[in-house]
């Protein structure tokens, strides 16, 4: 059922489940798109995000989409926790409570701490991808503004009201990091969309390809070639060419390889041996070297829970 107006709880009302009687005390507004939005929310001493639909049917498409993606093991475990209905003002509206992401949006955290820490991102969101197209979805819109970083580069996807199963049409994407629109594949859910989009967002990150990313471009002029000259002539993407050159021409054959892909591409840069240098072989100063081998034990720490 879709409703004629909108509830907008302020900050400091209380949101009881209506079956489960669960009370969440809102904290304020995190955001919004076409099918509702998402509140700050407390409950039980902890933090949450709680998401409030304006479709019953599109509410419970996503709650089906993230019981499939967050039950058992794996890197999204636990991030759906609770669903139920809630009556504000006479009318029953369906809401779901995930867990909340503190940090900041990929560009902002890059922008601080420097394009080395893509590494470590980009091996983060990997993961997760992988594991969305394992159990059969497609994340859709994956763009700057739906990954949060937090300390560490601990990189994570929010806002899953784009996930897609397999073989259909994609729900959700945004235009620059969409495959159709470069001219270089179809708009069905499968993998390979999700990692072209991946490889579009590593340039943004990068701060590659400014023209490619200008208004007007005609769709004559759109195409993967034109991302990857962009990507070439970037110092800050010469690192992840290798890897970039097979996300946006489809030269993955899942995401399983290309997480092996990019972790195998960050061992090599950070840890390869260089003749008789110094620590790692950079032959750099001390504090650098010290630099690299922490940020090196960051990749190896996230490694080993991924997998």
């Amino acid at each position: 059922m879709t409703t004629s107006y909108k509830p907008e709880p302020a900050a400091g009302s209380l949101l009881t489940g209506k079956w489960k009687g669960r009370p969440y005390r809102v904290l304020g507004k995190l955001g919004e798109g076409a099918n509702g939005a998402v509140y700050l929310v407390s409950g039980g001493g902890r933090r949450f995000a709680l998401k409030i639909g304006l479709d019953a049917a599109d509410v419970q498409s996503e709650v089906n989409a993230l019981t499939a993606i967050t039950s058992g093991a794996g890197p999204l475990a636990g991030f759906l926790v609770d669903t139920d209905d809630f009556v504000w003002r006479g009318t029953s509206y369906s809401f779901y409570v995930m867990k909340y992401v503190e940090g900041k949006q990929s560009s902002q955290f890059l922008d601080k701490e420097g394009p080395e820490w893509l590494g470590v991102i980009g091996l983060k969101l990997l993961a997760q991808l992988a594991h969305l197209h394992e159990r059969g979805w497609v994340f859709g819109d994956l763009k700057t503004e739906n990954v949060l970083v937090s300390a560490y580069g601990d990189a994570h996807l929010v806002d899953f009201g784009g996930l897609s199963p397999i073989g259909r049409s994609v729900k959700q994407f945004t235009e620059i990091y969409d495959r159709s629109y470069w001219n270089a594949g179809t708009r069905t859910a499968d993998p390979g969309y999700d990692l072209f989009s991946f490889g579009v967002l590593c340039l943004r990150l990068l701060n590659a390809g400014g023209e490619c990313f200008r208004p007007g471009l005609l769709p004559q002029n759109r195409s993967p070639e034109l991302l990857l000259r962009a990507a070439e002539t970037t110092p800050s993407c010469r690192p992840y060419l290798p890897c970039l050159r097979r996300l946006l021409t489809g030269g993955y054959s899942s995401s399983r390889e290309a997480f092996e892909d990019w972790r195998a591409g960050i061992y090599s840069r950070y840890a390869r041996p260089r003749g008789s240098g110094g620590a790692l072989g950079f032959g750099f100063k001390t504090g650098i070297a010290v630099s690299a081998i922490l940020f090196l034990s960051v990749v190896y720490l996230y490694i080993r829970d991924l997998l």
